[in-house]
């Protein structure tokens, strides 16, 4: 029973850190897309951010799409503020209907 209840907890404590570093990671993958877009504005093409970073094309893209789509919802840096969502969705968080 000891055994049942001490793993129990260990399974629990790594779901913990499941969650922190799949919080933490999003966190990152905010950054990332923040910055491309700044370096896109800057005028630095697409195809060039992903030689310039050695990141695939694919994941550049995404990274900027994912940027985008945060500002959309609500979650705006300075620098995208106004950019993307219009004024009558700024009160909707689209990342919380599914």
């Amino acid at each position: 029973m000891a055994d049942e209840l001490e793993r129990a907890r260990k399974r629990e404590s790594k779901l913990v850190a499941v969650f922190s570093a799949i919080d933490a990671r999003a966190d990152a993958e905010a950054a990332l897309g923040d910055a491309l877009i700044e370096l896109k504005d800057l005028g630095v093409a697409q195809a060039d951010l992903a030689e310039m970073t050695g990141l695939p094309a694919r994941e550049v893209g995404a990274a900027i799409r994912a940027a985008k789509n945060r500002s959309d919802s609500g979650d705006e840096t300075p620098e995208t503020a106004g950019e993307h969502a219009p004024a009558e969705t700024s009160g909707h968080n689209g990342a919380e209907s599914h």
